[in-house]
């Protein structure tokens, strides 16, 4: 069990009290977000219907995919013709015009973007990302999101304003980074902080206020020891990317003339078998261990290799579980929802503020090579038990033999009742205010097992069984 932060170990308020917790924000990354109009209108829908506050959207790197840059494109410029922002723009409109917050992301460097004598081995759009082009984009991006700029598919009208803008995803893998190891050396980490420093540079040129958010870092790493390596464990890409190394078990500042510069640090917990699973190596980064990037994090701020000097934010923009059915090795679909639940609890008490669960729904299913069932509705729009638990999401844990810690996430202001099942029925056992999405965190009296559900107005959560 992890040490738990001191709002945690506060006292439960009285009935009828405020519960006022750190607030936790939750949203979707999923593909449809992307699709044709008419193919993402009811997932938007239904996301939205989900108390969803947000969605992580992938955009491409919408510049012409050509060996040379293409004469006279001002990469600057969101209005150049050479861009094609068509797609993006749609999405984003769609999502922003139903209340959602959009989480702005790209992977992958058009050609003449590509560091020169791309290995055959290295995937397209991976190979050293020139730096000076990714800070152009970030112009782009910021100029085009900025709430000023006009849309061409409405005339008259402008284009939504974004504040959250990711640089690339999982850039510990050589699947969207390359190389990740040059001369048995780890090369990734500082490319990725040229990358991530310039991309900081061009959208706070245009957006000061914008967010940047790094990479999504992937949980899973291979030792140094392996032969054939092609990831990076991510507390070491981080560490390394902040700057910072470790030897004999302490952390040692390097030489970092240009730190990193970015406003939120990103990571994707995936776990094995279940939530509260550490990961098998110490350098690798599950949903309970997401304490180790925020100890990088701290130090690198109080050393100054993480910029600007403020505290950083933590999101997980990318976590999930895959529910049986419809696949039939993954977690019986009650547990997926439980999975759920205990997923955001967990990282919310370690410092998480906002997660994109993937996905809303799952994907074609296909045995031969696998595909994620990790929606919370099937693919034809049912819901899953998951789909209740992501709205109003509740999750007891024990703190003693007597007592029981409660917490959940309201899906509309109110009283929040907790309750609980007896012989008789169930029976309320504290009562808060609770503004809508924001969480609370009580104590309760209960010994041996236990059936709690949480209620307000008419919705109430799934039952949870605490033992």
């Amino acid at each position: 069990m992890l040490l738990l932060a001191a709002v945690l170990l506060a006292v439960s308020p009285p009935a009828g009290a405020q519960a006022a917790t750190r607030g936790l924000t939750l949203g979707f990354y999923d593909g449809v977000f992307t699709a044709s109009p008419a193919v993402r209108a009811p997932w938007l829908a239904r996301t939205v219907n989900s108390g969803a506050d947000i969605v992580r959207m992938n955009i491409g790197w919408v510049a012409p995919d050509t060996p040379t840059r293409p004469t006279g494109f001002d990469a600057r410029d969101p209005g150049d013709p050479a861009y094609d922002f068509r797609v993006a723009d749609s999405a984003i409109v769609d999502a922003t015009s139903r209340g959602l917050r959009v989480l702005v992301s790209f992977t992958g460097a058009p050609r003449w973007a590509e560091g020169r004598r791309r290995p055959v081995a290295a995937r397209a759009g991976t190979w050293r990302p020139n730096p000076g082009a990714i800070e152009d984009y970030g112009v782009a991006l910021a100029r085009r999101y900025s709430g000023s700029f006009p849309d061409p598919a409405r005339p008259g009208q402008m284009l939504p304003r974004i504040d959250a803008f990711q640089v690339w995803n999982e850039p510990n893998l050589d699947i969207y980074l390359t190389p990740q190891w040059s001369r048995n050396r780890p090369f990734a980490p500082a490319h990725y902080r040229r990358m991530l420093n310039a991309f900081y540079d061009g959208v706070k040129s245009v957006r000061p206020a914008a967010l940047v958010v790094t990479g999504g870092t992937a949980p899973f790493g291979d030792p140094s020891e392996y032969r054939a390596r092609k990831r990076i464990m991510p507390a070491r890409f981080v560490r390394l990317m902040l700057c910072m190394t470790r030897t004999k078990g302490r952390l040692r500042n390097l030489s970092c003339p240009a730190p990193a510069r970015f406003d939120v640090l990103a990571h994707h917990p995936y776990t094995i078998s279940f939530p509260r699973r550490p990961a098998r190596n110490n350098e690798d980064v599950s949903i309970v261990d997401i304490h180790k990037l925020t100890r990088l994090l701290r130090s690198a701020e109080r050393s100054g290799r993480a910029l600007p000097r403020t505290r950083h934010r933590i999101w997980a923009t990318e976590v999930s579980f895959d529910s049986k059915p419809p696949d039939r090795r993954a977690v019986p679909i009650a547990r997926h929802a439980r999975h759920l639940q205990e997923t955001f609890y967990l990282l919310w008490r370690q410092g998480v503020d906002t997660i994109t669960w993937f996905q809303i729904r799952d994907a074609a299913l296909d045995r031969t090579r696998g595909t994620n069932q990790s929606g919370t509705y099937f693919r034809g729009g049912r819901p899953k038990p998951a789909a209740r638990a992501f709205r109003f999401p509740l999750v007891a844990e024990r703190a003693g033999s007597a007592t029981l810690r409660v917490w959940g996430r309201a899906p509309v202001a109110g009283e929040v009742q907790i309750e609980r099942r007896t012989a008789s029925g169930w029976r309320r056992i504290r009562t808060m205010r609770v503004r809508a999405h924001g969480t609370f965190l009580v104590r309760i009296a209960a010994r041996g097992k236990t059936r709690l559900r949480a209620r307000v107005g008419a919705q109430t959560s799934l039952v949870w069984r605490a033992s």
